[in-house]
């Protein structure tokens, strides 16, 4: 009758050994997803974008090229800045395709992809530790298509920014496209200085590529 009472509580404590370890296992699970959780909330920020005159893009993009401008240097910058707004307070330039545009403050009227090159709110400026300078154009084949080119970039290729007598260097890191439907979801790592391009798909009516780009130099761009 001992050695039974004696089987029956040794089992009774392995029951209740092996029902601690899976309630530990549990709790564990438990804590590790949190944790997951909680880095990938801090690392990465996604916000709902509304690009004004998104739609507009791909039916300007299918109309043709405006007629050539003539040998006047001023030309361009009269005919792509309505009256009366603030000149360029930088400039964007992408060595790998050869590309080189000023741009205007963000609350200019002249800050339009019908214009230029389009900054879009919410963006920071960038001189904005870990902030995000987000800009937009078009991708076709007309005068003020300035992304046209874009489609040639791949992760690791240099972006510069030239602001405020700094010149920011950044490298591409992530490539991806979405829905072109009015709004952008914009994935980055909040640590970091961030210049975000977007444009349409080159022979893809239905989605926008997106180009993040992070921060890797910053110097003084006065000669």
């Amino acid at each position: 009758m001992i050695g039974v009472t004696l089987v029956n509580k040794k089992k009774r404590n392995a029951i209740i050994i092996i029902v601690c370890f899976i309630i530990f296992d549990i709790g564990l699970s438990i804590l590790f997803y949190n944790y997951v959780i909680d880095k990938r909330n801090l690392a990465f920020e996604k916000i709902n974008l509304q690009i004004n005159g998104n739609k507009e893009v791909e039916k300007k993009d299918k109309e043709p090229a405006q007629k050539p401008e003539d040998n006047n240097q001023n030309t361009e910058e009269k005919k792509e800045t309505p009256r009366g707004v603030s000149a360029y307070i930088g400039t964007l330039e992408i060595p790998k395709i050869n590309l080189t545009k000023g741009f205007v403050d963000m609350n200019s009227r002249a800050n339009n992809v019908d214009y230029n090159i389009q900054i879009i709110k919410p963006s920071n400026y960038p001189d904005i530790e870990n902030g995000n300078f987000i800009m937009a154009s078009h991708s076709g084949s007309s005068r003020i298509s300035y992304f046209k080119h874009l489609y040639k970039l791949s992760t690791g290729d240099t972006v510069n920014i030239y602001y405020n007598d700094i010149k920011y260097t950044y490298k591409i890191d992530n490539i991806y496209e979405q829905p072109k439907n009015g709004y952008v979801d914009i994935y980055r790592d909040t640590t970091k200085t961030t210049l975000t391009l977007i444009t349409c798909t080159k022979n893809n009516e239905a989605t926008q590529t997106i180009y993040i780009c992070y921060l890797t130099n910053k110097e003084n761009a006065k000669q």
